[in-house]
């Protein structure tokens, strides 16, 4: 059978991509090795923010006293379980209008030549091929590991007994996400983490602030910690690992592993079809074409932004390139979103500011407290604040970062704000509903108003026409 566009793929980018091209009349075939969804419907996004959200609610119920209200509190892990794979199930059935106009088929697929592939034995062509297999939890060689045993994001979420005690290995977004739901639901956490702090992609604030939070929680943080082994004794896994020189030991029911992701590249026999990749992904350019013009590739596959929505963004780019190979469109990740779902959220667009100096000439910083949003307050939500990166004479936001409740619903303003190079002017000069914590944002602005260039600017005009009328 010959195809338009096959899809290597089921996950979110790949059913997205299969939408987009069904939908602009391509003879489309999408390819999964089992099921479709991948790692964010079945142990990604969706099981972990469903696990965040009954920790929340653990938390909440722990906190109502404060305010007057009296409740038990219980966490019946059998129960948690059944609700996350019902939530995972409800959106299984959303995404099949996904394949609509698809079709559809299952088993282990590789290339056979770069318009050939091989799927349970049949023969497939296709004018192009996107590959979007996706990546799957990285596991160190340690010593023991293997042999003793442990848990990834593909089996946490469904335990249905919390273990007493877990150690946590990496301090990563996976790792501060698990390690504070487990903690709110009962569990004695211990979190490993290699380099000296938590979330070392963030703005430093946003680490410190975090790391505060979690040890508030009664989280036990071990920075600048290697592991190098794990033993048993009894029914408890003992973790050795390296504080400089010296080793030290940590005790735990369970042990969990979120140290990173490696891509899903097996099997595929990417040299039959000339693919240029290595340990990290496939290599691709800036339009996500691979050393072979007609495929191309996206989401984790290709490592760096390893994130659902950036998935989903690349699927667009990468079948209008696959079937319009004129005027072909580039991927741009100045105005790129991210959060962290810890509590409170972390949320980042853009530079840092230590990136920011490196590309700008003049930069500033602009902080609010979140506690200085009125609805904030009222939530009794006040930890965290609001950064904003500024560059240039006219303030141009260039990254944008967040500590707070809720504080990912902001970015989409931001994030649109940055797109389309627009200033702090223009957000302060837009009217934000109030009491809301998007106020925050627009507080931020004034607040980087008060303090600009712009403001002395106008005080000289003001001053100069005030002392005319005198």
């Amino acid at each position: 059978m010959n195809y338009d566009i096959t899809i290597l793929g089921g996950g979110s980018g790949g059913l997205t991509a299969a939408r987009i091209a069904a939908s602009l009349g391509a003879n489309v075939l999408l390819i999964d090795r089992e099921r479709l969804g991948g790692d964010c419907l079945y142990s990604g996004c969706i099981p972990s923010k469903s696990l965040i959200h009954v920790a929340h609610l653990v938390q909440q119920s722990q906190d109502a006293a404060q305010i007057g209200l009296t409740t038990q509190t219980g966490v019946d892990m059998v129960k948690v379980a059944a609700y996350i794979q019902a939530v995972i199930e409800r959106i299984h059935e959303e995404e099949k209008v996904y394949v609509e106009g698809v079709t559809v088929k299952f088993g282990k697929i590789s290339f056979q030549s770069p318009t050939t592939l091989i799927l349970n034995n049949e023969k497939i062509t296709s004018h192009a091929t996107l590959i979007a297999t996706g990546s799957h939890p990285a596991i160190p060689n340690i010593e023991g590991l293997r042999e003793i045993g442990y848990l990834t994001n593909e089996d946490v979420f469904c335990l249905t007994a919390l273990p007493a005690s877990i150690i946590l290995v990496g301090g990563g977004p996976v790792g501060v996400e698990l390690g504070q739901a487990l903690a709110r639901l009962g569990s004695q956490v211990t979190l490993l983490q290699r380099s000296a702090r938590l979330l070392p992609k963030e703005d430093p604030e946003v680490s410190a602030t975090i790391a505060r939070v979690l040890q508030s929680e009664g989280i036990t943080l071990a920075m600048n910690t290697r592991f190098v082994r794990v033993d048993l004794c009894g029914h408890k896994k003992i973790i050795t690992a390296k504080q400089g020189e010296d080793l030290v030991t940590f005790e735990a029911d369970e042990l969990l592993l979120a140290v990173g992701r490696q891509p899903n590249l097996e099997d595929l026999n990417l040299d039959a079809a000339g693919i240029a990749y290595d340990a990290s992904g496939i290599k691709v350019n800036q339009y996500l074409q691979t050393s072979t013009k007609n495929i191309f590739a996206f989401g984790d596959v290709i490592g760096n932004y390893l994130f659902t929505h950036v998935a989903a963004y690349q699927a667009g780019i990468a079948v209008r390139n696959a079937l319009l190979p004129v005027a072909k469109k580039k991927v741009n990740y100045r105005a790129l979103p991210w959060c962290v779902f810890t509590d409170p959220e972390v949320a980042r667009v853009g530079l840092t500011l230590a990136q920011a100096k490196q590309q700008h000439t003049h930069t500033r910083v602009v902080t609010l407290p979140w506690a200085s949003i009125d609805r904030a307050q009222t939530e009794s939500e006040t930890i965290g604040f609001i950064k904003f990166i500024l560059a240039g004479k006219k303030d141009e936001i260039v990254g944008a970062h967040l500590v707070g409740s809720h504080a990912g619903e902001l970015l989409g303003e931001i994030t649109l704000a940055m797109q389309h190079r627009l200033t702090i002017s223009d957000i302060l000069a837009t009217i934000h509903a109030y009491p809301t914590l998007s106020t925050g944002i627009q507080q931020t602005s004034f607040e980087a108003y008060l303090t600009s260039t712009q403001l002395r600017r106008n005080r000289q005009i003001i001053q100069a026409t005030l002392h005319l009328r005198r």
